[in-house]
């Protein structure tokens, strides 16, 4: 696919099929993730890659504690139906996460267990890099971070170091019947590019 057509019909894909995702894929995804930049080329990233049933649906209960805990459930009412619409199909993949056919949990090495903007900044190139290989391979991601509401849970389960933070859990697998790609609806280019001072036509 060209980089182009992924980049603009690339969009949330939070509902799967079943089938899985061969190794091969996910490795051509990661390979891809593992290309962007990184500052001071520290490559801080670890993509811990969960495709066994027991792990995800525990993964998943955690997340979907995460989700209740977050308070966003309630958004699903959004006067605004566009809103609505984007967290209710949110809702659902917070009941779903478990069944997704891969979830790749992103971490990043050496922020002490602290991650910021700054320390963690390395890592969102990285994933950006994943989901458009993905998107290129045909296979549907959206980047998730509820699961840190209950990250120390969930680095206990999985054994992470204390010292390396959750950034992202990303489900992977083939768009679900209905579940398409983009292209996706964005706001004008003017309204939130500008030339040399804020609100200045670019």
């Amino acid at each position: 696919m060209e980089l182009f057509e992924a980049l603009h019909t690339q969009r949330a894909i939070r509902r799967f099929k079943p089938d899985p995702v061969p190794d091969e894929l996910v490795r051509r995804v990661l390979d891809a993730a593992i290309r962007a930049p990184s500052g001071g080329n520290s490559q801080p990233w670890v993509f811990l890659v969960l495709k066994d049933a027991d792990v995800k649906n525990r993964v998943g209960a955690f997340y979907k504690q995460g989700w209740d805990h977050s308070g966003l459930s309630s958004l699903a009412t959004d006067p605004d139906p566009s809103r609505a619409r984007v967290y209710s199909s949110a809702s659902y993949l917070s009941e779903r996460m478990g069944e997704a056919p891969v979830l790749i949990l992103v971490c990043v090495r050496g922020s002490g267990g602290r991650v910021s903007v700054t320390s963690g900044s390395s890592i969102y190139p990285a994933v950006q890099n994943l989901m458009l290989a993905a998107r290129g391979l045909g296979l549907g991601t959206v980047l998730t971070t509820v699961h840190r509401h209950r990250e120390t849970e969930i680095k206990e389960l999985l054994g992470i170091p204390k010292d390396v933070d959750t950034v992202a859990l990303v489900p992977m697998g083939c768009p679900a019947e209905g579940a398409r790609f983009g292209p996706t609806s964005r706001r004008p280019l003017e309204e939130v590019a500008f030339r040399d001072k804020w609100g200045q036509a670019f």
